[in-house]
């Protein structure tokens, strides 16, 4: 393949991240229509979100095996496909159950393309350009989620919240036509076996914490549930010590300080990214009366912002030292949190916007940076592990951020629907960013602990 059809392919697989970035934020303003045609509680609602993120979450280990074992470009380009067909059933979804099932297999097919995508990366462009192509990476996905709230909250209102699924499935296939079409490589058969019992201990876990935060709403306790998941993770964890090709390369982990504490710092810093849409989406809609139209307008605040910062933020951790400019996006997510947690009742809708924009600031600062770190610690042979386990940090961050907000709503909440009640948002709010003001100032005390290290090599 010549350097100029790697050109157009890098572009391809970058473009491609708008499509379900876009389909993420989009659905998020379409919820509170949802929940009212399909007569969904405020906890199904999240679960919508929760049950997508879990699915992602627990299959993206397995993807990065099967990245690195069998065909990039076949997985990356089928997933996507896979992707973009699922919007569009969500969309025909007749009852709530239909799209929670659907959501999950939305996750397994986002699990696949995310692994693939970095990974890809990682195979055409050259070191010294690698901070600009993720950076490049992480804006494109960022414009789709400045605009899905935005063509999200117009579409809800005068089209109805199936098309947001319509619309966006159409776009991701119309978008993913130039990877199917340079992507050429087939499946084939990965050479190293997959353990499925660890897959099946991580789906499991991820099921049984929706279980525990869906309890309330069942009138059952959590506790039972959230036992199940302690003790089928740590099950997991403890076979992945004693197997010779892990999932989880535990090893890796504790020899790698560089990877260890670039995962850890990402994992508690995306706490803050979807809850944060998902919760402010209802404070303006139900709290404070928008339309979904004007509602995604804010909401839009802070993608576009981190969509200007990212890619300046990857061609400058290619000059400095990515650590430096990753520590600033922290510093700046935990001034967002600080200002969140001033919400009230009253808050003016650029109260929201400011949030947004300062944590906006943040990410795009911070992500494509650390996901240099985190590729650019391991050899390329196994680009396919580096970018699953970033993504891994990064969809176990949300799914804790969005499992919290589920389990905030439950109690306050119940079966109740969400608009019966506009305060009830206004304390999940303020109770949910106390916690992401916690998690984000442990986020920073790590990186400074790490910057204040000595520089050594993995």
């Amino acid at each position: 393949m010549s350097s100029s059809d790697h050109r157009w392919l890098v572009r391809s697989i970058v473009f491609a991240q708008f499509g379900p970035a876009f389909m993420f934020s989009g659905v998020a303003i379409a919820l509170p229509h949802m929940g009212k045609e399909l007569a969904m509680s405020a906890t199904s609602l999240g679960l919508v979100e929760t049950t997508f993120i879990a699915s992602s979450a627990a299959f993206l280990l397995p993807a990065g095996r099967l990245v690195d074992a069998a065909s990039r470009g076949a997985i990356f380009k089928w997933s996507l496909t896979a992707f973009g067909v699922l919007s569009l059933l969500i969309g025909c979804a007749t009852t709530g159950w239909v799209v929670l099932l659907l959501r999950f297999l939305q996750g397994l097919a986002a699990a696949l393309s995310t692994a693939a995508g970095p990974a890809l990366l990682m195979d055409l462009v050259p070191d010294a350009r690698r901070g600009r192509i993720f950076g490049a990476m992480m804006g494109m996905a960022y414009a789709g989620l400045a605009l899905g709230p935005l063509a999200g909250g117009w579409i809800s209102d005068h089209l109805g919240w199936r098309n947001v699924f319509y619309v966006g499935g159409t776009w991701i296939l119309l978008g993913g036509i130039p990877a199917l079409v340079q992507l050429t490589e087939k499946w084939r058969r990965p050479t190293a076996g997959m353990h499925w019992p660890s897959v099946l201990l991580i789906v499991l876990g991820m099921a049984s914490v929706i279980a525990a935060v869906s309890a309330d709403e069942r009138h059952a306790s959590p506790w039972p549930w959230a036992a199940a998941a302690l003790a089928l993770f740590g099950g997991f964890l403890t076979w992945q010590g004693r197997l010779k090709n892990p999932l989880l390369d535990l090893r890796e982990l504790r020899a790698n300080a560089v990877l260890r504490a670039a995962l850890l710092v990402q994992a508690l810093l995306y706490l803050n990214a979807y809850c944060s849409i998902f919760l402010l989406s209802l404070f303006l809609q139900v709290s404070r009366g928008m339309d979904a139209r004007s509602a995604g307008l804010w909401l839009a605040v802070g993608s576009v912002v981190m969509a200007v910062v990212a890619p300046s933020a990857g061609r400058l951790a290619d000059r400095i030292r990515p650590q430096r400019v990753a520590g600033l996006g922290v510093l700046s997510v935990v001034v967002s949190s600080v200002i969140g947690c001033q919400l009230g009742a009253n808050s003016p809708a650029w109260h929201v916007g400011l949030v947004l924009a300062v944590q906006g600031l943040g990410f795009g600062l911070f992500s494509s940076p650390n996901l240099s770190l985190i590729l650019g610690s391991l050899p390329r042979a196994r680009s396919g592990f580096a970018s699953a386990v970033a993504a891994q940090s990064r969809g176990i961050g949300m799914f804790a951020g969005m499992a919290v907000t589920s389990a905030l709503i439950a109690a306050q909440f119940g079966a109740r629907a969400v608009g019966e009640d506009p305060d009830g948002i206004v304390a999940t709010v303020n109770s949910a960013y106390l916690v992401l003001l916690v998690t984000s100032a442990l986020a920073l005390v790590v990186t400074v602990a790490v910057a204040l290290r000595p520089r050594q090599s993995s």
